[in-house]
């Protein structure tokens, strides 16, 4: 199996399962909707396919979210200044709509034991309207969603509980 059906396979089999340790719901829980829909373009950063030609070229899919495999070795304690730096290259290119949420395998950060990231075929750096992911996060606070999830977890989502 090749890396681009590792990674459908991963967002199928592992982000779209509903979960009792998100309070019943998937991991991501907008994953299947984008998936079904046909509406999540795939890409590989490589030496000579840099994150933003795969947004060029996200771009002009009109697709609405967008998975890029990235296949160096990030540090867990990385991951967070590199999704932050990416976004940060967003904005300098004016792109203000998208946002850059990344899975590093090397994460540790988990709900009830179970730790979704370490399943991760590889880094994979996602792409969705930064609109959908607010509302998400504003509608799952008034979930038990984030319960399980370990005081690290929470930390590293800014989640704060009303």
């Amino acid at each position: 199996m090749g890396t681009k059906s590792k990674v459908l396979d991963y967002i199928e089999n592992i982000l779209e399962i509903p979960r009792q340790e998100y309070d019943g719901m998937p991991a991501c829980p907008f994953a299947k909707q984008e998936r079904e829909s046909n509406n999540i373009y795939l890409d590989e950063i490589t030496s000579g396919n840099s994150f933003l030609k795969c947004i060029g070229k996200f771009y002009k899919s009109n697709m609405n979210s967008a998975v890029f495999i990235q296949n160096d070795d990030i540090e867990e304690n990385e991951t967070r200044a590199y999704q932050k730096y990416l976004n940060r290259l967003l904005k300098e290119f004016n792109i203000k709509h998208w946002k850059v949420l990344c899975i590093n395998p090397k994460d540790e950060l988990d709900a009830s034991g179970l730790n979704v990231r370490s399943l991760a075929p590889c880094f994979l750096i996602l792409i969705n309207p930064k609109q959908q992911i607010n509302d998400a996060h504003k509608s799952m606070l008034d979930t038990k969603y984030y319960d399980n999830m370990s005081s690290k977890y929470k930390k590293y989502l800014n989640v704060i509980k009303k």
